[in-house]
């Protein structure tokens, strides 16, 4: 178990980040759910100091991290006003923006973002928020990687993606490209990339993408198909991924 006790003020929410990300990393999470994970602990312990504490006295947030079997446990302890999170209502997050009144986001993205988040509280001992994220098992798959550049239009897709559709013929089932010198993406390359896909998952396999290019994401968006293929913001989110869906 690690701990860590720093003054409830804004100036310490990038100690606490850093904290939280040595947690997420010893504990093998992938770059998304580290991020839900520091965004849960960020949200947490500016509602402390925002509203737990006088500005003007400032106390303390103690928090510890401890790994238990496939959880990784945050705590977050403080001394301040007591805090029931039933006292909270629940936000509007569907009617226009200009709609919506103030507050409650930050528990809602807590609960959002953890697999179990649980409030206590002791006249002595003080607010106590601990906050569950399961680890997911690691599986090991053999990937086959490729990493795309250029200009892949109704020429360039099919050089491109050729070695893409050997390796599936001759029975890769894990499949990961990289993007990240991409310049251009035409339909002709969504077609072939859907059939990549299509062929992959007859077999039970996996298609993810990662590193794409502003310029090339905006195609995926514009057809929607974001909606269709993993895609990853770094390789080592992608190889991650891979597998997790048939634990």
């Amino acid at each position: 178990m690690e701990s860590l006790t720093v003054l409830a003020t804004l100036k310490s929410l990038a100690q606490i980040s850093a904290f939280v990300n040595e947690a997420s990393q010893r504990a093998g999470l992938d770059d998304h759910t580290a991020w839900q994970v520091e965004l849960a602990v960020d949200e947490a312990a500016t509602n402390i100091i925002q509203h737990g504490y006088d500005p003007d006295h400032p106390g303390i947030i103690e928090l510890t991290w401890r790994i238990e079997d496939d959880r990784l446990v945050i705590t977050l302890r403080d001394y301040g006003r007591r805090f029931n999170p039933d006292d909270v209502p629940p936000p509007d997050v569907s009617s226009p923006l200009e709609e919506r009144q103030p507050g409650g986001l930050g528990l809602y993205l807590m609960n959002q973002l953890m697999d179990q988040v649980r409030f206590d509280f002791d006249d002595t001992d003080g607010n106590l928020l601990t906050m569950v994220k399961y680890i997911q098992p690691h599986v090991s798959v053999d990937v086959r990687e490729f990493c795309l550049s250029g200009r892949l239009d109704a020429v360039g897709a099919a050089l491109a993606l050729a070695p893409v559709h050997q390796a599936i013929a001759d029975g890769a089932a894990y499949v990961l490209i990289d993007f990240g010198n991409v310049t251009f993406l035409s339909s002709t390359a969504l077609r072939s990339l859907l059939l990549a896909r299509k062929d992959l998952l007859e077999r039970n396999g996996e298609l993810r993408l990662c590193n794409l290019r502003p310029q090339v994401r905006e195609v995926f968006e514009l057809t929607g198909f974001t909606q269709v293929f993993a895609i990853h913001s770094s390789r080592t989110e992608a190889l991650a991924a891979f597998g997790q869906e048939h634990v």
